[in-house]
């Protein structure tokens, strides 16, 4: 007998071509000069696991990765912001109302609140709307997120902006104050920095290489970034890679004691000990596919201290925005509103540590080729922080939850490479390398050496306690190795915790088998049929109606034992309703045991429209629901 594994992927259908439309005249202009430390894109020999040597700019890939595509500006697709706030005064700009009401049509403006509304983590409330104003008006203390309007004297909306504040909430001033001296006094900790996480939503490493050059170029060679050119996900989609950053823990664990029915409250979220420690916390995302919402219930409490989820929903369900309201808050980009908002807080804050997360679920999650239209936007952020001083006291740590999952990258030469390394890179203040050396010697070899997300937590509970005189008062890392030590050398994925189906140590596809062969019907029957037996009984049974690819792989440092005889296939199939198209790796033993399943089948096409039935997250890719059969 054998014994066999699977896996499966979550996807939604990308937009529509509005935005390619706007960049037909645009010509390709790849810069290559501008990527710094090749060396680190090719075979890493200083480690014993060893990537498969992909190149970057591979021209087939280099053709869809949209670097034609200029930066995206909101301003010229909505109505103008009439309106600008500075401190807590909302201010009509005089010169923007004369630019397009200059014959006196302008009438007046109005704001309200936004509120969280404190039964329902998926809901908000707005307040009564504030007398007119046409020139400025003064907000309440405390006032966090504010939606204002204004008119002109027919009474037509000729401006509609979305703001938001960071108060300083000076009754938790005490709680603070109390937290950091305690962490000063029980741990002695030699230095507190910011921590600043900027997230881009499902962009492999080498597109964000590809497709934010600029961003890259100016990480790597201005701020003597550290990119973790071995840097492996863990999971298939975005919560599941999200648990061992946030939390140091699989998913499946967490399963054990809990279910979507629940409020996610009692999850030991990372930023929670940053809080515990004083520092001001924040967690910033889009609200309609948000990571910890999805077919989920939130949060009872708001899990950060100063957290715009209300806002963002509100965003979400303003049908006003414009053709491009997925990318643009009417004339703002989303990245920026988010990118702002923790700019603020930071500003509000600059005497005081803060813990902030940017998670941009928009931008690439659909199509990575985008990734261009907000290079610029993420440099400007990067060089205002710089400006500002920021920099000077904080870690930033760029990165994303996994690789491309679907669509044309997953698709091309490179696809199985690039659907599984997400990139991370940690930018610390100059002044702290020069400080502490053999941190800075042990970053710089560990951007050649096997790491995940696991290390990354581990890392940020490091420098929360850096160097600290007495033990921290945190639990032991379950999995992963801090970064500002050194990374053993021969470190396999078994050792850093890698499923095997996301190890890239020594992956080689050695041997198409025979679509047509004994072996090659038996696997893709017997994934259908594994398939079939998962799904809800609201969804149709599928029907194999094509083995697309069946291909033996070889990879070192998998958690997977090697006995004679083992081996292990990759296989692509197509099947109905629905045509969807499903890839698996199986492995297959010579262990007198029966077939086992576990871990992921990927859906590697679109399955929007078919599975609204199903309820559970990891059942919707496989789904063809019943009802719309004819």
């Amino acid at each position: 007998m054998v014994s066999l594994f699977w896996m499966f992927e979550i996807t939604t259908n990308p937009d529509s071509n509005t935005l390619n439309d706007q960049n037909k005249r645009h010509t390709l202009n790849v810069n290559t000069e501008k990527i710094a430390n090749k060396d680190m894109v090719t075979s890493m020999k200083s480690s014993t696991c060893v990537f498969p040597d992909v190149n970057i700019f591979e021209p087939s890939v280099v053709a869809i990765a949209g670097l034609n595509l200029s930066t995206l500006q909101c301003d010229e697709f909505y109505l103008p912001d009439l309106t600008y706030i500075q401190d807590t005064t909302i201010i009509v700009n005089t010169s923007k109302v004369q630019q397009y009401h200059g014959n006196g049509t302008f009438q007046h403006c109005k704001y309200r609140h936004i509120w969280r509304n404190d039964s329902d983590d998926n809901s908000y409330i707005y307040s009564d709307w504030s007398d007119p104003f046409t020139d400025k008006i003064q907000l309440p203390r405390n006032s966090e997120f504010v939606r204002v309007q204004c008119w002109n004297i027919r009474s037509e909306l000729v401006s509609n902006t979305y703001m938001c504040l960071v108060p300083r909430k000076e009754e938790f001033d005490g709680l603070y104050l109390a937290s950091l001296k305690k962490r000063e006094v029980e741990s002695a900790p030699k230095e507190t920095l910011n921590v600043v996480m900027i997230v881009m939503d499902s962009l492999q490493r080498n597109q964000l290489i590809r497709g934010c050059n600029e961003t890259y170029a100016y990480l790597m060679n201005t701020l003597k970034s550290f990119d973790l050119t071995m840097h492996s996900q863990l999971a298939k989609n975005t919560f599941p890679n999200f648990m061992p950053l946030f939390t140091d823990h699989f998913e499946h664990e967490i399963d054990r004691w809990w279910n979507k029915s629940l409020p996610m409250d009692a999850y030991d979220m990372i930023w929670y000990a940053f809080e515990k420690a004083g520092y001001r916390t924040t967690y910033a995302e889009s609200s309609d596919w948000g990571a910890f919402h999805w077919q989920r219930k939130g949060f009872i409490q708001p899990f950060s201290r100063f957290y715009p989820r209300p806002l963002d929903l509100a965003l979400n369900d303003d049908k006003s925005l414009g053709p491009l309201s997925k990318y643009c808050a009417g004339s703002q980009l989303h990245l920026n509103f988010r990118l702002n908002y923790i700019g603020r807080l930071l500003d509000t804050f600059s005497d005081k540590p803060v813990f902030a997360v940017g998670m941009m679920s928009k931008e690439t999650h659909d199509d990575q080729s985008y990734a261009k239209y907000f290079d610029e936007h993420l440099l400007n952020f990067y060089k205002w922080m710089r400006a500002k001083g920021h920099l000077n006291r904080t870690l930033v740590v760029a990165l994303s939850d996994h690789g491309t999952r679907w669509g044309k990258f997953r698709d091309s030469v490179n696809g199985h490479f690039e659907s599984r390394t997400p990139f991370t890179i940690l930018t610390f203040p100059e002044w702290f390398l020069k400080k502490y050396p053999d941190v800075a010697e042990n970053l710089r070899i560990n951007t050649k050496r096997l790491t995940s997300h696991f290390d990354t937590h581990a890392t940020l509970l490091d420098l929360l306690y850096f160097k600290s005189d007495y033990p921290p008062p945190l639990p032991p890392n379950r999995y992963g190795l801090s970064l500002l030590k050194e990374i053993p050398w021969n470190r396999t994925c078994k050792e850093a915790s890698i499923p095997a189906e996301f190890c890239m140590c020594g992956y080689r596809e050695v041997e198409d088998i025979d679509i047509h062969s004994e072996l090659s019907k038996h696997l893709s029957h017997l994934l259908i049929k594994s398939i079939n037996e998962m799904i809800e009984n609201v969804c149709a049974q599928y029907k194999l109606t094509q083995t697309i690819r069946v291909v033996k792989v070889i990879f070192q440092g998998s958690d997977t034992q090697k006995q004679q005889g083992d081996a292990l296939y990759k296989v692509t199939v197509k099947a109905d309703p629905g045509g969807a198209i499903f890839e698996a790796y199986k492995e297959v033993t010579g262990i007198q045991n029966p077939w086992t399943f576990a871990n992921y089948i990927f859906r590697l096409n679109s399955y929007k429209g078919q599975s609204d039935c199903a309820q559970h997250p990891l059942i919707k890719p496989m789904c063809y629901c019943k009802n719309l059969l004819g």
